[in-house]
């Protein structure tokens, strides 16, 4: 799922939930997981901005069905 607008706080909350391993993918081929959270200190806030203000794309791969539907709900409650 693409990312647009994000919150960046809500979605460590929701990756916080998460039971199976999150990615973030983005244009240039980065793949990653964001359930480590040395992966979400090193980086992955700053690369979240860009992507709120557009200046990215990136999208989610999600493995387990039940938080895909747990981030999904989150994207269309925006």
């Amino acid at each position: 799922m693409k990312l647009f607008d994000i919150d960046v706080q809500k979605l460590i909350e929701l990756l916080d939930k998460a039971k199976g391993n999150v990615y973030l993918v983005t244009d240039d081929g980065n793949k990653l997981n964001l359930k480590s959270k040395l992966c979400q200190l090193y980086g992955i806030r700053p690369l979240l901005e860009k992507a709120k203000n557009s200046k990215i794309s990136a999208e989610l791969n999600v493995e387990n069905p039940e938080d895909e539907l747990m981030f999904i709900n989150y994207m269309m409650r925006k």
